[in-house]
């Protein structure tokens, strides 16, 4: 290529909340002078039990790819799709960087794919530490494949370098969820109540809970103490629940909450929000409740309550807003109680997020694009 030809990279989404935090990013990345940006949607995108996401990011921009998996596919028959398609694709195309966020199997699945083919992996949000989850480990070694490390935090940085990065290639970015979010330009407490059909005067509580594999509770007993509790709240709060992730132990939590008496508890259940409507619902409810990282990251910014159940975050950075319990009903409620204190309140409105936001796409692509150019100019690789 010549030197003033843009470089092409692939940008590796299977997940909604995954593709929500970057999906700015991604945005940032198209206009760049200097990056020719394909994408690749693979994963829960493709499935219907998870909302078929696909639909939505075709709304948003360009799909260059799609690698579909069966919705009975466990997560091994999965993984072994993806790593199949992405391969496929990248194998047909001249790409010089593999983009990949966070720590789920399709960001693994691109990762293999790369480093097996020599191509740099770009890792955004490595570092983080989670407890018992499959995700943890998956972190791990795509901060181990990658050449580029796009980190959320200090601490996540010192992470990431004593897995073995070069410490010139870890950068403290912010949080990918964060770029550019302001409360003022999220949906109004009206607005909302009225595109998804919520009682505008009564309190609202958001659940994102995930199975947890690693745990020694069974997917039954992760999931039920926290319905357990919400059906003792004022049968008018409305408790909004999203469907889980599709990590091991999914059908369980999917078949509890499909379950539900939905009118007697005021229980509503979506399988997929947009990124604005889970956004405005964080800050319009009383107090986010499950083991979503979400809670630290973007409910922390927004000076939401989080109710974080079991062990699935555990080791993570956490702000004030975080209320850790066990798997049980009384200690989520009480958790719960914490939460709507005005003393719990006061000291959350007056303590600051312990993650970075501002112009985090722009950070982004500046560190992408300088990497990029130094990398192929010091290896003396054609770009």
């Amino acid at each position: 290529m010549k030197k003033d030809e843009k470089i092409k990279i692939l940008i590796v989404t299977g997940s909604r909340a995954e593709y929500g935090l970057f999906r700015s990013a991604i945005f940032k990345l198209r206009q760049s002078k200097h990056l020719e940006v394909k994408l690749l949607v693979t994963g829960m995108h493709t499935l219907k039990k998870f909302g078929f996401s696909l639909s939505l990011i075709k709304k948003d921009m360009p799909v260059d790819c799609v690698v579909s998996i069966k919705e009975n596919d466990d997560m091994v028959s999965a993984l072994n799709r993806e790593i199949d398609g992405i391969y496929r694709y990248v194998n047909k195309n001249n790409f010089k960087a593999v983009l990949v966020l966070c720590d789920r199997d399709e960001p693994f699945a691109a990762a293999t794919v790369g480093i097996h083919l020599n191509i740099p992996i770009i890792h955004v949000s490595g570092g983080d530490v989670s407890g018992l989850s499959v995700d943890h480990l998956l972190r791990n070694a795509i901060s181990i494949f990658s050449k580029l490390h796009l980190v959320q935090t200090h601490k996540s940085r010192e992470n990431v370098i004593k897995l073995g990065a070069d410490p010139g290639n870890v950068h403290v970015v912010g949080s990918a969820g964060l770029d550019g979010l302001r409360t003022e330009g999220l949906l109004s407490r009206k607005k909302l109540a009225e595109e998804l059909g919520l009682n505008l005067n009564s309190r609202w509580f958001l659940i994102s809970m995930h199975p947890t594999p690693f745990e020694a509770l069974s997917f039954a007993d992760q999931i039920n103490p926290v319905i357990a509790a919400l059906k003792k709240l004022e049968s008018v709060d409305e408790k909004i629940i999203i469907y889980p992730n599709s990590d091991t132990g999914y059908e369980v939590f999917i078949k509890t909450i499909a379950s539900l008496p939905l009118k007697n508890f005021s229980f509503h259940l979506f399988k997929n929000l947009e990124r604005e409507n889970y956004l405005s619902l964080l800050r319009h409810s009383a107090a986010l409740i499950g083991n979503s990282s979400s809670g630290l990251v973007e409910a922390g910014f927004l000076k939401t309550p989080f109710i974080n159940v079991g062990n699935r975050q555990r080791g993570r950075e956490k702000g004030v807003n975080v209320i850790s319990t066990a798997y049980d009903s009384q200690q989520i409620l009480d958790g719960i109680a914490v939460a709507l204190s005005e003393v719990f309140k006061k000291k959350l409105k007056k303590t600051p997020s312990v993650y970075r936001g501002g112009n985090v796409s722009g950070r982004i692509v500046n560190k992408i694009e300088e990497f990029l150019n130094n990398y192929y100019a010091q290896n003396h690789i054609s770009r």
